[in-house]
């Protein structure tokens, strides 16, 4: 497991800036885990200008809030702009790919789905 910037077992808050958590990578993708439980997992991605993450699926709920720059998400048949303060919801199992036109982050939620839907 993934260490977390946030201890799930803590019994007092932890405050964080989130741009400050991962630095675009020259020429890459960086991402770090801010909370990770049984039900799902925080992150911080950055992207160099140009960079993608290919093609893929998950199993969980994936909300992303963009937090700089601007990522473009393919969704299935749609694409979504991503800039700061946006957020985007992708269903389980939905295939999508993530580029960045710019240098860019966005926060990433994986949520498990509900067992009894």
């Amino acid at each position: 497991m993934a260490k977390s910037l946030f201890n799930p077992n803590s019994l007092t808050a932890s405050f964080l800036r989130l741009n400050e958590q991962t630095p675009a990578p020259s020429g890459g993708v960086a991402s770090r885990t801010l909370l990770q439980t049984g039900g799902g997992k925080s992150l911080v991605f950055s992207f160099d200008a140009g960079q993608e993450l290919s093609e893929h699926t998950n199993p969980n709920h994936a909300i992303l809030c963009g937090l700089t720059g601007t990522v473009e998400v393919t969704a299935g048949a749609d694409v979504h702009q991503l800039g700061p303060g946006d957020m985007l919801h992708l269903p389980p199992k939905l295939p999508h790919r993530v580029k960045a036109a710019e240098a860019a982050s966005f926060q990433l939620q994986l949520l498990a789905p509900d067992p009894a839907l």
